[in-house]
């Protein structure tokens, strides 16, 4: 009946080696923790900085933080239209549409230049919607919706 041999039970996982040392460093730490929590001295080295809390993003907020990044990024762009030879002087308006997502990303979604200009519209998609902020997005009835905005950018170019 007994051979002397078992077989391995096809219901357990093999922990990994490095769950296993996972494992040993949680519980080193703990040890570490509870010796110098006997001493009554500052555990916040090994346990690390307390959490930061996330600052909610409000939907009511979103105008003024788009106001925000949307000045600083005309003079920034600005600056580069000096210097480009691509672009012609002259006084150009840019309607951009963008979409806040679910998560709250923002991503271009069509840019219109009056009078047309491929090296601003490319300029625009480039430098400045990379780094557009995180927006709170539009909640109904409780659950986060995809919202599309409109934004009119004047540029002007002085020096050819």
């Amino acid at each position: 009946m007994f051979s002397g041999k078992l077989k391995a039970d096809s219901t357990l996982v093999a922990k990994s080696k490095v769950n296993e040392q996972k494992i040993k460093q949680d519980s080193i730490k703990k040890v570490q923790i509870d010796s110098l929590k006997k001493i009554g001295a500052d555990t916040t080295q090994i346990t690390g900085p307390a959490p930061v809390e996330k600052k909610e993003i409000k939907y009511s907020d979103n105008s003024r933080t788009w106001k925000k990044f949307t000045d600083e990024y005309v003079k920034i762009i600005t600056d580069e239209m000096a210097t480009s030879k691509k672009i012609k002087k002259g006084g150009y308006t840019v309607t951009l549409e963008y979409e806040i997502g679910t998560d709250g990303v923002v991503s271009a979604k069509n840019i219109i230049c009056d009078p047309k200009s491929e090296a601003l519209v490319a300029l625009i998609q480039e430098r400045m919607m990379p780094n557009a902020p995180q927006l709170a997005p539009q909640v109904v009835n409780g659950t986060p919706r995809i919202s599309t905005r409109r934004s009119v950018l004047v540029f002007v170019k002085e020096k050819n």
